[in-house]
């Protein structure tokens, strides 16, 4: 059987299946008793290799698809990032394609904004509205008006969209996305010269020693590096890993080790620059890697002396005995490895921070060797927007200087509202959203032109924390789009070709797939001379392009020029005294930033550490909680300098007393049933703190003060679906 006429019936089905109830009553499908002559063998699977994007790790995916119905989502296990392993995230995707709310063709807004008033109208008529803004734009010759706005966009879409706003004449393009790993660039640009993101060999390092970075949860590919952390701890004969975390909450990731160091906020960038003065007063380092790196014990020392053990032990608020046991077991076992992760990065101090970890890699020697960490074969320097490029449009929406926003993503849930967001957009006098759902940006939005689910898509994918080398997932469509909705890179190029001129000859392709082979092309060959027809149906079948062996490329070395890393003492959004309470906000282990929230396996999913399910929570240590009279599952009142948010208690007993954690992912106003109403937002508790360079992404450094409201939470829990559990809980 042909593979256009097995999708193009398996749509029917599958819109049957699981649309039936979005279809008027006159509607009807034939069933589909009688095979063509091809031959289809009812309740038959078939595989489909595809890539998933969803977080940007980037895994390989196998598509199981019966009838044209994708069922089943596994592991590739050809793909070298995950190697046939799969998270719940990524399983979840397949409720995507079948959401009941999904946006079925393009609205118009026909009520005010957020009111959710739309009328439905064609693509014809969606497209004239969109490309009559844009010559507005290019006949007043104020194209810089046009504002995109994406999540950090990879490969074939980034070049695409880079293209559409150069061409077009405008400089924002904005790839906001709050947990992407720009941090992590900047401090490899700093202290090795390179914005490469590490690759870490986590499979073959005996000490493992994060600094704030879940990487069994979220941090640059949790299942790679979660398969890596079991060959860690189970895959030598003779070694068992050590793995130490340092961070004031215990996460799954800080769960699964040997020492929890639950250091005060702030204070990481400390402990590793007094781990740093020890082991260079012990003469525990590794002399050839510093003298390849440029860098002089005792210019080292000298530069350290302010981290002696008793001051950090201050700072921290972790004994001296502990500081130095941990110091002296990461330089004494090789080969050992310091990773920092969002937790250190997002304090006002947190730059310095990170790279005051790097510099515990360079002492003893883990650069570029097994066991330590090597750039890896990720985006090499990007694409990547600072900060100061999102205020930097604020500033200009808030001056009714923007005429047009194109939005793909949710960036009212997602971006902080301490930013001014959410007030800029609304001064913006025309507004598209290219979602699947009625998310938060899609009922302000003037126009709605939806994209397909993911499984309807064609695309590349270029994960974050690949092996070296040449590692692109190439995601295909696996059923037939369900409704009349069109892939968001095609409606730029359909918008560039009705615009003519250079934005047309920009795109000289008939479709995003032919474009998509072209990148392949080149990354197979750049020279030319190949005949792709000839491979792609390969690649399709593989999942991607896989080439992760041969030339490694420049390592990391220190800049010669590059400062000692000197965190300054930590600085805070909120006075201490009306705000006694650090708060961490961390990404959901179903949600991640909230796009997962209207997949109802993932509301479904128990927290690993709280076995909570549809909903937010708060975590307070329980001598904490007996202070304020709280009980667990109590309804609680969060108050920061920016704003309130109620929600239900979790006595907790793995974070420290002077911190409590709220994870993000909920609090929707729109994205369908399933997310719609349900928790509550923490980043809208966020607050900048004080810095003397400027706003910076600090989004831990807010200070709160929790107050207790009623018993009657609402938390639901795995263990007791029906109500709320208020067993005790015993501290350590």
């Amino acid at each position: 059987m042909k593979r256009r006429t097995f999708l193009q019936l398996g749509g029917m089905t599958a819109a049957g299946a699981w649309l039936s109830g979005c279809r008027s009553a006159n509607e009807k499908l034939i069933p589909y008793l009688v095979p063509p002559d091809e031959g289809v063998t009812p309740g038959r699977a078939e595989y489909f290799a595809s890539a998933c994007r969803f977080c940007p790790a980037g895994c390989g995916i196998l598509v199981r698809v019966s009838e044209g119905r994708a069922k089943k989502i596994e592991g590739n296990p050809d793909h070298p990032v995950n190697r046939g392993k799969l998270c719940a995230r990524g399983q979840a995707i397949l409720q995507e394609v079948y959401h009941p709310d999904r946006v079925p063709q393009p609205l118009r807004r026909s009520g005010p904004r957020g009111s959710g008033k739309f009328t439905p109208i064609s693509w014809g008529e969606g497209l004239s509205l969109l490309t009559g803004q844009l010559r507005t734009l290019q006949r007043e010759r104020t194209t810089e008006r046009l504002a995109l706005m994406t999540p950090q966009l990879q490969g074939t879409l980034a070049d695409l969209a880079a293209r559409f706003m150069a061409t077009f004449g405008s400089p924002h393009h904005i790839r906001f996305d709050l947990l992407a790993p720009d941090w992590l660039r900047a401090a490899n640009r700093r202290s090795f010269g390179q914005a490469s993101l590490p690759w870490y060999d986590i499979a073959g390092t005996r000490y493992l020693l994060s600094f704030g970075a879940d990487f069994l949860e979220y941090h640059l590919s949790p299942v790679h590096y979660g398969f890596a952390f079991g060959r860690m701890r189970q895959g030598r004969d003779t070694v068992r890993g050590h793995f130490t975390y340092v961070g004031g909450r215990m996460s799954l990731t800080a769960a699964s080790a040997d020492r929890w160091m639950p250091a005060r906020p702030g204070s990481e960038g400390a402990l590793a620059l007094g781990m740093a003065r020890l082991i260079l007063s012990e003469s525990l380092y590794d002399a050839a890697s510093l003298a390849a790196n440029g860098l002089r014990p005792d210019r080292l020392s000298a530069g350290l002396e302010g981290y002696d053990l008793p001051r950090v032990a201050q700072l921290t608020g972790l004994s001296q005995q502990v500081i130095a046991e941990v110091a002296r077991e990461f330089a004494t076992t090789p080969p050992s490895l310091a990773m920092a992760g969002e937790m250190v990065a997002f304090q006002e101090n947190g730059a310095e921070a990170v790279r005051a970890v790097q510099l515990l890699n360079v002492l003893v020697g883990n650069l570029n060797r097994p066991g330590g960490v090597y750039p890896g074969g990720g985006p090499v320097a990007g694409p990547e927007n600072s900060f100061a490029d999102l205020l930097a449009l604020v500033e200009k929406m808030r001056g009714d200087r923007m005429g047009v926003a194109l939005i793909h993503g949710d960036p009212l849930h997602a971006i902080p509202q301490t930013t001014g967001f959410p007030e800029a957009l609304g001064r913006v006098p025309f507004i598209v959203s290219f979602s699947p759902l009625l998310d938060d940006t899609a009922l302000q939005a003037d126009l709605v032109l939806p994209d397909h689910a993911a499984l309807e898509s064609w695309g590349d994918v270029i994960p974050l924390a690949a092996p070296r080398g040449t590692v692109i997932g190439l995601m295909q469509p696996v059923v037939t789009p369900l409704h009349d909705t069109r892939q968001f890179p095609e409606v730029l190029m359909t918008t560039a070709r009705e615009l003519g001129g250079g934005m047309a000859a920009a795109f000289p392709y008939q479709s995003y797939q032919e474009m998509l082979k072209e990148t392949m092309k080149r990354e197979l060959h750049p020279a030319g001379g190949i005949d792709l027809e000839t491979v792609w149906v390969d690649l399709l079948r593989q999942g991607g392009l896989f080439k992760t062996e041969g030339k490694r490329g420049k390592g990391y070395r220190w800049r010669a020029e590059a400062p000692i890393p000197l965190p300054a003492e930590p600085r805070f959004a909120g006075d201490e005294r009306r705000f006694p309470l650090h708060l961490q906000v961390y990404p959901s282990t179903a949600f991640y930033d909230g796009r997962g929230a209207p997949l109802p396996w993932l509301q479904q999913l128990p927290d690993p550490m709280t076995t909570v399910v549809w909903d937010s929570w708060v975590e307070i240590n329980p001598g904490t909680a007996a202070g304020l009279g709280i009980g667990f599952g109590d309804l609680v009142e969060v108050t920061s300098p920016r704003g309130s948010l109620r929600l239900p208690a979790v006595i907790y007993p793995g974070i420290r007393p002077d911190l409590v954690a709220i994870p993000m992912g909920q609090g929707h106003r729109g994205m369908g049933r399933y997310a719609a109403g349900r928790g509550a937002n923490p980043l809208v508790l966020l607050a900048l703190p004080p810095s003397e360079t400027g706003p910076l992404p600090a989004w831990n450094a807010t200070r709160v003060r929790v107050a207790r409201i009623s018993k009657e939470g609402g938390l639901v829990t795995a263990g007791n679906p029906e109500g709320s559990y208020r067993g005790e809980l015993i501290e350590i």
